[in-house]
């Protein structure tokens, strides 16, 4: 199981650990449209297309791993030739579920803690970079809600 934590909220750096051991740490710093991250000495770059909502795995030399179509209510990460589906299974995208090939849930990435500091995922098949990139999407995309928020809110009280 993977478990991200904000090593200071509110900052946006996460310290990434699997099952109790650490693994990395990668930053969602405003304004980046993305992160990186190196996992067992390979790194990688996770990179949003604004517009789109796509995110895309990509290596060390820019060639992409695996990609995600519009990350909403129900979405889809593409790597090769598979693919898994996930659905949103909570408020605020709070929770999503990776459905199996018969489209029962198999496992889960939640965001947890205060203010969403932290965030688990529990993905049995995948393999650990395409967990992170998983992990990672949900938790851009939450800040990119967040974000989208309080803009709204600002706007609504003349602010």
């Amino acid at each position: 199981m993977l478990h991200a934590k904000r090593k200071h909220p509110p900052g946006q750096e996460y310290e990434l650990s699997e099952d109790g051991r650490a693994l990395t740490t990668f930053s969602l710093s405003a304004g980046r449209s993305g992160t990186r991250v190196t996992l067992h000495g390979f790194d990688y770059r996770v990179r949003v297309h604004r517009f789109s909502g796509v995110h895309e795995l990509l290596d060390a030399g820019g060639t992409v791993v695996a990609t995600t179509d519009r990350v909403r209510r129900s979405w889809r990460l593409t790597c090769g030739e598979r693919v898994v589906s996930f659905r949103r299974t909570a408020a605020a995208g709070r929770e999503h579920t990776m459905l199996g090939d018969d489209g029962e849930p198999v496992g889960t990435i939640r965001r947890t803690g205060h203010v969403h500091a932290e965030a688990t995922a529990d993905l049995p098949g995948l393999e650990l970079v395409l967990q992170v990139f998983a992990l990672v999407v949900v938790l851009l995309r939450g800040r990119r809600e967040r974000g989208a928020a309080a803009v709204r809110a600002a706007s609504l009280t003349g602010g």
